[in-house]
């Protein structure tokens, strides 16, 4: 059997780090934009009484 395990370098390992990090923090930032577009549309629909039925 051949064995395919590769040993990486300190340099590689932090790239792939910073490189996860900043893809989190990228994912995080889009999250919090949808959310906050999300309360937003809720609050207008809220404020308009457009979803009112009891009156």
């Amino acid at each position: 059997m051949a064995k395919t395990e590769k040993k990486r370098t300190r340099k590689e390992v932090l790239a792939w780090l910073q490189r996860a990090r900043e893809r989190k923090q990228a994912w995080q930032e889009q999250t919090e934009l949808e959310l906050k577009a999300l309360v937003e549309e809720s609050q207008r629909a809220k404020e308009s009484h457009y979803f009112d039925f009891a009156e």
